[in-house]
């Protein structure tokens, strides 16, 4: 009775409920990997069917009829209601009969088979059997059936069998339908290797590619796929290998098609793989780098709380205090190209400069920061960004996003990685913020007559947003409600630089010339420097008093002298020119005198228009 009482009858139950489930679930378990294994065999068995049929159609356009055999044979060993073996091996069969001798080795049993239709005579036998006969048939009724069967085979997207057919018709009369039959070929190999690369045989679909090339050397869109195939064979073959050739070799393939394949979610593990390692190796600045490059391409929470540590232990290292990666005093996340600032000698030596720029490679736009006055090489902050500008306190960049998937204005925190998308039209432009960092002003054509217009959004996800003016390149004063931009007075005529509140009052004329264009303000706000080229026949950096009006020009080249921006102490003015040659930055004092490099550009600004610089603490 004791016994009964400690365990009573429903735990009795509950015990053989469990122990029956445990049986379930590990017969249920055994079943399933039977089904996996049966499964493994089976992918295994289509894959040696697909390879024997290949070397069966490489060996019969060779004209090794015993080796095509030989393969047929292998096919119905694995599947013995395999179509396509049954026809190949009668195929081999009616080229006997046509006279074409098979590259046969004495006394094999294909030697015997095939002989049985190409050494008897009418002499020694009695006449052919209606059976005998259809085996074969004429050389000229062989060619029609090869013919039709490829035909009806393309039509029903049976390219192997459409292939075999062709190649048939090929070697039985290479004069017929010459052209025609190469063209099919060509659309044979190149929906078979569209078959492989879909059923990731890569090997297989980069060899079809190149027998579609030999037949057709100029065909463009054949030569891109095969290329696409050969390079993301060499990613996979350097991947874990060796990170920094992997990083290459996806950058050349990603700038190529972005889209293609899992290229992105690659180029983005092999930067945080190299990360990694680098982070091992307590090379904690480079790794920083790698984290911002793998960030670039894809955010994830994960690899921002990763930079960041790499980021705290390369600034402990170096003996910096943790900061931004936007501030002057910060480590440089990492070298953009190998440029640096060079060391200035009476100069300026304040803040670094924003600037975006185009890859030289890629052509992808990205943003860039560089320190002034230093010898420091300049860094990648954004890919597919353009025109930055940086609020006043350093911790939000707004900008321009040029992917196509986030096209419009965005912002980028440095210290957390956060992105978010402020407007959703790909023509919105050139932001600037307002003195409290709660609000942007911007200009675009995003309307129906295509006019520019100067806008005012807040700075939020999906921020209210209000039309000011017609105009272009605005820029908000850094302590005042005035905004600087260029436009024309309410009929559209007297043209140049205007300034205007945000809420649309006290529109005033500031320059008189229509070409007048980017002004920016002075940190104080005493003079706007803007960028003209009418008023001394090429784009020249001038300066205008708030005050008085008076224009000041500050360059005088007869290359490109654009894009100016004010240093946070207003002495200096920066400015982008292509005076000796390549694309430099280079720094002007505000009240006049001898330009000095400040760094060079790292990428290409052939489009100039399309970037802009800020200068910042």
């Amino acid at each position: 009775m004791a016994q009964n009482s400690r365990f009573p009858a429903w735990a009795w139950w509950i015990i053989g409920a469990i122990t029956i489930l445990a049986i379930s679930i590990l017969i249920f378990s055994l079943v399933l990997g039977v089904r996996a294994g049966q499964q493994q065999v089976e992918i295994q068995r289509r894959q040696q069917i697909g390879i024997a049929l290949q070397r069966a159609t490489d060996f019969q356009a060779e004209g090794n009829l015993q080796a095509a055999l030989d393969e047929y044979q292998k096919i119905l060993v694995l599947d013995a209601s395999n179509d396509l073996a049954q026809q190949g091996i009668e195929n081999l069969l009616a080229l006997a009969g046509s006279g074409q001798a098979p590259q046969a080795l004495p006394g094999s049993p294909v030697t015997s088979v095939i002989s049985a239709t190409t050494s008897v005579s009418p002499l020694d036998n009695p006449p052919l059997s209606a059976a005998a006969t259809e085996i074969a048939p004429t050389p000229a009724s062989i060619l029609v059936t090869y013919w039709e069967t490829a035909q009806r085979a393309a039509r029903a997207g049976r390219w192997q069998e459409a292939l075999t057919n062709l190649l048939l018709v090929q070697q039985t009369d290479p004069t017929y339908s010459a052209a025609e039959v190469s063209d099919q070929l060509v659309a044979a190999y190149v929906n078979l290797a569209l078959e492989k690369d879909n059923t990731d045989n890569l090997e297989e679909a980069l060899a079809l590619y190149d027998k579609a090339l030999a037949l057709q050397p100029d065909a463009k869109d054949i030569q891109r796929e095969r290329d696409l195939i050969e390079q993301y064979l060499d990613v996979l073959a350097y991947t874990g290998v060796d990170w920094q050739l992997d990083i290459t070799r996806l950058q050349e393939l990603y700038a190529l098609e972005p889209d293609y394949r899992d290229v992105e979610q690659r180029l983005q593990e092999a930067h945080v793989g190299y990360a990694d390692q680098l982070a091992g190796e307590e090379a904690w600045c480079e790794a920083q780098d790698e984290y911002n490059q793998a960030i670039s391409v894809a955010s994830a929470p994960e690899i921002v709380t990763q930079r960041d540590l790499a980021q705290t232990q390369c600034q402990l290292a170096s003996g910096a205090t943790p900061d931004d990666a936007l501030r002057d005093d910060a480590t440089p996340l990492a070298s953009a190209g190998g440029a640096q600032a060079p060391a200035s000698s009476g100069g300026p030596a304040i803040g670094r400069i924003l600037y975006s720029s185009s890859d030289a490679v890629s052509g992808r736009s990205q943003i860039l920061s560089v320190p002034v006055g230093k010898s420091m090489p300049a860094q990648t902050i954004l890919q597919d960004a353009a025109q930055p500008a940086l609020r006043s306190d350093g911790a939000r960049l707004v900008y321009r996003n040029l992917r196509s998937d986030m096209a419009g204005l965005s912002s980028f925190d440095p210290a957390t990685g956060l992105q978010l998308r402020f407007s959703i039209y790909a023509e919105d432009a050139l932001p600037s913020w307002n003195a409290q960092g709660s609000q942007l002003v911007f200009a675009s054509n995003r309307e129906g007559d295509r006019r520019w217009r100067i806008y005012v959004m807040w700075a939020e996800e999906n921020g209210g947003t209000e039309t000011l003016t017609f105009g272009e390149s605005p820029d908000w004063h850094a302590g005042a409600d005035l905004i600087v931009f260029r436009g024309c007075d309410e009929s559209g005529n007297r043209c140049g630089l205007w300034t205007i509140s945000s809420s649309g009052a006290n529109a005033a004329q500031l320059t008189a010339a229509p070409a007048d264009d980017r002004p920016r303000w002075s940190p104080s706000g005493s003079f706007v420097t803007f960028m003209s080229n009418a008023r001394d026949g090429n784009y020249e950096i001038y300066t205008v008093d708030a005050t008085s009006r008076e224009v000041t020009r500050l360059t005088d080249s007869p290359a490109i002298d654009g894009l100016p921006a004010v240093s946070p102490d207003g002495r200096w003015v920066a400015f982008v020119s292509n005076r000796d040659g390549g694309w430099k930055l280079y720094a002007v004092p505000s009240t006049g005198g001898e330009a000095r490099v400040v760094a060079p550009i790292v990428g290409n600004l052939d489009n100039f228009l399309e970037h802009s610089l800020e200068w910042v603490n």
